[in-house]
C-alpha cells in the first residue's frame, strides 16, 4: 500500500479536497492508499514514512519522492490526466 501525502499551504484546506478526489479514484481503480496532510513546512518531517507527494500550493522539487501538483484537481483543467497518474503510482 502506497502512502501520499498531500500538501496545501496550511495542511488542510485544499489538500483535503485534493486527497478526496485521489481516495474516489483509488477506490474506483480497486487501489488501496494510505493519506496524510500537512502544510510545506512539515514536508521534510514526514519523507521517510510516504511514497509520493501530492501539492496544491509551490513546494519545488527537491525531495526523496516524486512531487505530483494537485492543482488540476482543485481547478478541474487536467483533472482526469492526474489522478490517473497519481493511481498508477499507487499501484506499483
Amino acid at each position: 500500500m502506497k502512502k501520499i501525502l498531500f500538501v496545501c499551504g496550511t495542511g488542510g484546506i485544499t489538500s483535503t479536497v485534493a486527497e478526496n478526489h485521489v481516495l474516489e479514484a483509488c477506490k474506483k481503480a480497486k487501489v488501496e492508499v494510505k493519506t496524510i496532510r500537512c502544510s510545506p513546512n512539515e514536508i521534510n518531517s514526514m519523507l521517510d514514512d510516504i511514497d509520493f507527494i501530492v501539492s496544491t500550493t509551490a513546494i519545488g522539487d527537491a525531495y526523496t519522492v516524486p512531487v505530483i501538483s494537485g492543482v488540476p484537481l482543485l481547478i478541474g483543467i487536467g483533472k482526469e490526466k492526474v489522478l490517473e497518474q497519481i493511481v498508477e503510482m499507487a499501484k506499483k
